[in-house]
């Protein structure tokens, strides 16, 4: 299963990414800081794929047995997936743009940045 999940991961990270490339030309993306702040953000197939680690599957791996969050994860991840080859669903834009939002916000709390509140 594990490598099932790996694929399908290193699908929508892919998926997201050229998503981006067609938009803005870059992997770059514009993010809303908690302070309101907007700023800009390069992602990569590395950085995508650590946050999907460390912040959805390790709270899915948290709250479940192990075989039950391995079929979560990968029913999950192709759900992410639109029937047209290699580009996201809705949901997976969505879902995406959540992890990317919640990526940011971490770092800018690592920072330091909420410090000044």
């Amino acid at each position: 299963m594990t490598s099932l999940i790996e694929t399908r991961r290193r699908r929508i990270v892919i998926a997201k990414l050229n998503s981006m490339k067609r938009k803005t030309g870059s992997n770059f993306v514009l993010v809303k800081l908690p302070n309101d702040e907007v700023t800009t953000i390069e992602l990569s197939e590395e950085i995508l794929t650590k946050a999907l680690i460390k912040i959805f599957e390790a709270m899915v791996y948290d709250s479940t047995k192990r075989a039950e969050a391995e079929r979560h994860i990968s029913d999950h991840y192709s759900a992410c997936m639109s029937n047209k080859l290699n580009k996201l669903s809705p949901h997976g834009m969505e879902f995406m743009n959540a992890l990317i939002a919640n990526l940011a916000e971490q770092a800018f709390e690592h920072q330091g940045g909420s410090n000044g509140n």
